[in-house]
């Protein structure tokens, strides 16, 4: 697990202390997305009284060969969190923005983490990249 909020979303939302959740999942035909990735059924009875919101979108990457359900949840005045995700997200997969350290910055702060954490998140998968790339073994 990657960040100090992940597995503790719900908790650290209904405490006031996260605005901000964000699940994805690859949507295959024919399978279900399990509850721990995108847990929905947990979430439910917060969104349908209105303690959280809920906002989903399906992305079609090119690079990709099945589209990605994104999941969001906020607490209530802090929707624009999502819609802001949502947006930047949709850009990146069209190609109008890149994935890069401001996109990981912009969306670590989103979620409500500290510049360290989101520097971390960054590291991590920088590191992770040059251990797949056959051009790092050198």
């Amino acid at each position: 697990m990657i960040g100090p909020h992940q597995g503790k979303e719900l908790e650290l939302m209904l405490a006031g202390r996260k605005h901000l959740a964000i699940f994805c999942e690859a949507i295959v035909e024919g399978k279900y997305i399990p509850e721990e990735i995108i847990p929905e059924k947990a979430f439910a009875p917060y969104v349908a009284k209105g303690a959280l919101c809920r906002f989903s979108r399906d992305f079609l990457s090119p690079k990709l060969p099945y589209p990605a359900r994104y999941v969001c949840f906020t607490t209530p005045r802090n929707e624009w969190r999502a819609e802001a995700f949502l947006e930047m997200h949709n850009e990146c997969i069209s190609g109008k923005r890149p994935f890069d350290d401001a996109h990981e910055f912009f969306v670590g702060r989103l979620l409500g983490y500290e510049d360290a954490d989101i520097q971390h998140f960054i590291n991590h998968f920088k590191e992770a990249r040059k251990k797949k790339s056959p051009l790092a073994r050198g």
